[in-house]
């Protein structure tokens, strides 16, 4: 009987561990009317006074296609405060984050009349909407089906132009990437900005494609932002011969304003996994 009792006792204060550590506050604001049914989520932030700020891409008409950006600013209570409409067709839409009072939508167009991909910014104040665009960087090539490289599971880069972005989670600072190539011409350049569109640094990668293609999946920054280190994978060229041959390795790269560095990660017998820098 004892035994019974405290095993009761056990499970009552486990329960109620449990209970306390699943309890979690929430609020729920005012209800309001959604005026487009579909919809993605691109970046939500705070604004520093408690509030939020909400970015959108909307999609309307029989076959759905993109046709705009809604900004919606809410303040602490979650009270709608302002919202925009931003419309915008035909857009290549790539990230966007909110800094500084301002939100930042990022595409990467395609110039024909200077043969070259842009990386533009479109930008506003949310409490006063007026949107200003921004070229931040051009990269001469002609045009290609798919610019945007998002394969991390299969590099198999061997021609034209591919490009790429990665933003650090504090949406502070990110880095863009470029490869071209043509014949004997073979370039790659990381390119980095912080969040206020102040270019950092750029460093010359093109030593180290000429052997293996580049699929960076993580960026980490020091704190001062002098410092990025980004991790992927490192696709080897050169045919295997069997199947014990390494298809890949991990590699961090570290650039600063001295130049980079470049670290593998391979240990003999074990299956590389995806490693991440911490501060």
């Amino acid at each position: 009987m004892l035994r019974k009792i405290l095993l009761l006792f056990i499970l009552a204060t486990i329960q109620s561990t449990v209970a306390q550590q699943t309890d979690v506050a929430y609020s729920i604001g005012e209800k309001y009317n959604d005026k487009y049914k579909y919809s993605n989520l691109l970046a939500i932030a705070e604004d520093g006074e408690g509030g939020t700020v909400i970015v959108r891409a909307y999609y309307t008409g029989i076959v759905l296609k993109p046709k705009g950006y809604f900004i919606e600013h809410y303040n602490k209570d979650l009270e709608l405060l302002s919202e925009f409409n931003y419309k915008l067709k035909n857009a290549n839409f790539v990230d966007a984050y909110i800094k500084n009072g301002q939100a930042y939508l990022l595409f990467l167009e395609y110039n024909y009349d200077n043969m070259a991909y842009e990386y533009q910014i479109h930008r506003s104040p949310y409490t006063d909407y007026q949107f200003t665009r921004e070229t931040i960087l051009t990269i001469p090539s002609d045009p290609v089906a798919e610019p945007l490289d998002w394969n991390y599971y299969n590099r198999n880069f061997s021609s034209g132009f591919t490009t790429s972005v990665l933003f650090n989670d504090e949406k502070s600072a990110f880095a863009i990437t470029t490869h071209f190539k043509k014949g004997k011409n073979n370039q790659h350049f990381i390119h980095v900005f912080d969040a206020g569109l102040n270019k950092l640094m750029e460093h010359d990668f093109s030593a180290e494609v000429e052997e293996k293609n580049y699929a960076f999946e993580t960026i980490t920054f020091s704190e001062d932002l002098r410092n990025v280190y980004l991790v992927g994978k490192a696709y080897f060229k050169k045919k295997r011969f069997n199947a014990t041959e390494r298809k890949f390795q991990y590699e961090m790269v570290r650039v600063s304003s001295m130049g980079g560095t470049t670290q593998s990660f391979y240990t003999p017998g074990k299956f590389p996994r995806g490693p991440k820098t911490y501060f």
